[in-house]
């Protein structure tokens, strides 16, 4: 019985410790992270973005950055960030969200991984690449 009870305490301490992506961290990825670096002005309050790797293919750059948030001595990854950018285009930044995520933020990164674009399969293919590589097992 008590080897049951602390099975299911680590599993509830485990399941309810998983990152999940809000609608606020979303779109701090997409728009305001981007904001904030052109303006000079460092991380948003209580967050840190963190280089994680790079990789290019001809025309094609993709970088991964991953968001941390900071509560207290508490480090959590709560999304990562993807930049992809084709030479002569705009850079793209893509959240990756967590996979505990709101229907809302799941669809929004569903949704512009399929943004029609003459791109779209040497994108994605990088995209793949990069973040392939940082996959644990």
């Amino acid at each position: 019985m008590k080897k049951a009870f602390l099975f299911l305490l680590t599993f509830i301490i485990t399941f309810t410790s998983f990152s999940q992506t809000t609608m606020e961290e979303y779109n701090y990825v997409i728009k305001g992270y981007k904001i904030l670096k052109d303006a000079g002005l460092g991380d948003k309050k209580g967050y840190k973005m963190i280089d994680v790797d790079n990789t290019s293919s001809g025309e094609r750059t993709a970088y991964l950055k991953k968001l941390l948030k900071i509560t207290g001595k508490t480090r959590k990854i709560v999304a990562y960030l993807v930049i992809y950018q084709k030479q002569g285009d705009a850079e793209q930044y893509i959240c990756v969200p967590s996979q505990n995520s709101s229907q809302w933020v799941s669809d929004s990164y569903w949704e512009i991984l399929h943004k029609p674009k003459t791109d779209d399969s040497e994108r994605l293919r990088l995209i793949t690449f990069l973040l392939s590589r940082h996959l644990t097992w």
